[in-house]
């Protein structure tokens, strides 16, 4: 049946064109049979080839002084960090089995981008998060909110793997349709870092981990470019829960490695079997020979077409030399994980499948891996500047009474402190992990013993995303930026994910197009590369029986590094009496804001003031002040404003703050707006002419605030409560709304 030749109704029925099977055609020199036809859909589908967005990726730097492996060349991105040692790290996207199951579709997201890291010889030390759910108003956000945490803790107490941070925001336009990014760092060293390549004739090709069963091989289990009607069917919950697996892989990697057994490393994703062995073929210009009579089995009653594209999870490709096959099976059967040869590497540039002494398939392996030779298609888009109106906050009414309009925006679960989340998982922020005795606005990955660490952070409102798309993108790259520098460190390099609609929906696509622009611009004026990412279409959801696009969701995953744990800067207050000063310039700017949308119910703003020349600078200021060691605590202002930044530093070590509010500016956008580039930072009194002196010959606006108090929070000589209280009530706001007791 598979080796019948196929014509252009079967092409239709696996999702190829006209246009497409033609090209089939002209590439094979012959019309393919069922099984080639198939394996060409597989493998020219958008999540495999990246046709609809590739042109436009384009746009992306990739090179840059510190990038080793740059985005694309491997299953993930690596930069130098110094001592022989790399940083691995990579976003990716689970947001369709979000939706369907969330537990366990976010349990097997994390798993991927895991196994992606450890895949090239590194070890994952912590993943951070970037979750968009629907309207708080609604159970169902509620329920998928749960449910995602659920899954997340699954993961990191089955792998052991701790959560270090990200961020969580909820909104009408992702009702029923999550976005769930997750990214893992890990560190590797560079003489051991290893490649996802088949190459060297006559060597190996084997799978290991898991038995394959029948997930996916009626449709893709997870889908990654549709839902399809084929749900989650196939799709062992156990197994994908059970972590031992994951675990066994990444130590008998680590032994394989060590003894020097292994020429390469794949790991088995979306695509399946045929997809690695594809990929690892083009990364060598080789060719494979391969039969899948040896591959284990979970399942009786599989054919090999059945093998080839089931998307069991748990399964590495290895390429060895013959003459290493007795070690590599006893150390995979002593992890008690399954062995099977696939075949061989030969040098013909052909993927060659065969059944006994039947041949399957011979298909050119450079129009197949890697995205191949696929068609790059570019839809028609539009992309509208000014989505959201651009507001003055003249034009709407004062709060009569502002602490209660603190009570209301504290009550927002986009606002609320996410502490209590901690305890949901039993690895996150230790008590002696540097983010949790001195939080800072990125997250602190300890690397070695010697005081270096790693710096990472996710970002990416989508409260700027209702207006300019283009600038909202190249904000998430600012705030990205900031947070790093805040925290101390130096930013190294980007992954990004980018969450949209159907690409052949013009608007949806030109959400893309405009993100891809601003983080290209960004990325090119902050000299940072991006060395690995991922893109995921179709994220839609229904409204009066339309599909309409998620608010445009383009996630931004940066890494930094500190060079030694005494440039660490904490965001937290650390003295009684310390002046605070904010750095940077405050605006009658209330556009994009979470004040907005709850206190005046305006959904659709532009996104907030942002010059990406005086964000440059600051940056540079705030490190000339880390450097001098003028400050005791840094922390940006961003996400509620002024206020809420304060609040957060204030409440790790129980102080309160006494300010005076700028006259220039009206109260409410000086203490709730989110323009960009404004840092606020704590100073003994012994360093206040020092700091002020190296402030003006920055020539860089900063204006006193105010100090640092036992515990009382005072604005313009009126009290918003003391910190004891304001604690609880902010960091038990999530909970109260995860229990329903309070509306988002």
């Amino acid at each position: 049946m598979t080796t019948r030749t196929a014509t252009l109704q079967d092409a239709e029925t696996f999702g190829v064109g006209s246009g497409e099977f033609d090209h089939i055609q002209k590439i094979l020199g012959r019309s393919p049979n069922l099984l080639e036809l198939e394996l060409f859909s597989i493998l020219w589908s958008e999540h495999a080839s990246y046709k609809h967005s590739l042109k436009h990726l384009q746009e992306l730097p990739r090179s840059g002084q510190h990038v080793v492996v740059e985005a694309g060349t491997e299953v993930s991105g690596a930069v130098d960090i110094g001592d022989g040692e790399l940083c691995v790290f990579k976003v990716e996207s689970h947001n369709h089995p979000c939706a369907v199951q969330p537990r366990l579709g976010a349990a097997t997201g994390l798993r991927v981008v895991g196994r992606d890291v450890f895949a090239m010889g590194a070890k994952p030390l912590a993943f951070l998060d970037a979750l968009r759910f629907g309207d708080a108003r609604r159970d169902t956000a509620r329920w998928l909110f749960e449910e995602v945490i659920e899954g997340l803790a699954d993961f990191e107490k089955g792998f052991g793997l701790p959560l270090a941070g990200g961020d969580t925001f909820f909104a009408e336009g992702f009702n029923s349709s999550p976005v769930v990014n997750n990214m893992v760092v890990g560190v590797a060293s560079r003489e051991e870092l290893l490649h996802a390549v088949a190459r060297g004739e006559g060597n190996l090709i084997a799978v290991v981990g898991a038995a394959t069963g029948s997930e996916g091989i009626d449709g893709d289990a997870f889908a990654a470019d549709v839902i399809s009607n084929h749900g989650t069917k196939g799709a062992e919950a156990d197994g994908l829960r059970n972590m031992e697996v994951e675990k066994g892989l990444m130590k008998l990697l680590q032994k394989l490695n060590k003894q020097q057994l292994l020429v390469g490393v794949q790991p088995v994703g979306a695509q399946g079997l045929v997809g690695a062995m594809a990929d690892m073929a083009a990364r060598g210009q080789s060719g494979l020979e391969v039969s899948t009579e040896e591959v284990p089995l979970r399942d009786a009653g599989l054919s090999s077409r059945d093998i080839l594209v089931a998307e069991t999870w748990g399964r590495l490709l290895l390429c060895f030399a013959p003459s290493q096959l007795e070690k590599v099976k006893s150390l995979t059967q002593k992890a008690g994980l399954e062995f099977g040869v696939l075949g061989r590497v030969t040098d013909s540039g052909l993927l060659c499948i065969r059944d006994g002494e039947e041949e399957l398939a011979r298909l050119p392996v450079a129009y197949l891996g890697l995205g191949g030779k696929a068609p790059v298609y570019e839809p028609d888009f539009q992309i509208d500047p000014k989505r959201g109106v651009a507001v003055k906050v003249e034009d709407f009414p004062e709060p009569d009474h502002y602490p209660a309009a603190v009570r209301r925006m504290m009550s927002s679960p986009n606002l609320a402190s996410k502490k209590w989340l901690g305890s949901r998982f039993t690895k996150s922020l230790k008590s002696d992990n540097p983010s949790s005795r001195y939080p800072s606005d990125a997250a602190i990955i300890p690397v070695g013993t010697e005081g270096k660490a790693l710096v990472a952070t996710m970002d990416g409102n989508p409260g700027y995303m209702n207006g300019d798309v283009q600038k909202g993108a190249e904000i998430a790259v600012a705030e990205a930026v900031r947070n790093i520098i805040c925290a101390g460190g130096q930013p190294l390099a980007v992954s990004d994910c980018l969450n949209f609609g159907n690409p052949r929906d013009p608007e949806a696509y030109g959400h893309f197009v405009a993100s891809v622009r601003g983080i290209a611009a960004a990325c090119k004026h902050f000299n940072l590369p991006v060395i690995s990412g991922n893109v995921s279409f179709y994220n839609q959801r229904s409204v009066e029986g339309q599909l309409i696009p998620v608010t445009p969701s383009p996630l931004i995953g940066m890494v930094g590094l500190l060079k030694h744990a005494d440039r660490h800067t904490t965001l937290a207050f650390r003295q009684k009496g310390d002046m605070i000063f904010l750095v940077g310039r405050s605006r009658d700017d209330v556009n994009g804001s979470e004040y907005l949308r709850l206190i005046h119910n305006v959904e659709h703003s532009v996104a907030p003031c942002y010059n990406p020349e005086e964000e440059k600078e600051l940056h540079q200021v705030i490190s000339g002040l880390i450097d001098q060691n003028l400050v005791r605590s840094v922390h940006d202002v961003s996400n509620g404003g002024l206020y809420f930044s304060l609040l957060e530093s204030a409440l790790p070590l129980g102080f309160g703050f006494d300010i005076t509010s700028d006259a220039e500016i009206r109260k409410d956008a000086f203490l709730f707006g989110e323009a960009q580039s404004r840092v606020i930072v704590s100073v003994a009194p012994e360093k206040q002419d020092l700091f002020v002196d190296f402030m003006v010959e920055q020539e860089f606006p900063f204006s006193i605030l105010g100090h640092v108090t036992k515990g009382e929070l005072r604005i313009d000589d009126e009290s918003y409560g003391f910190m004891d209280e304001e604690k609880k009530r902010f960091e038990d706001s999530l909970k109260i709304w995860l229990e329903g007791k309070i509306e988002g």
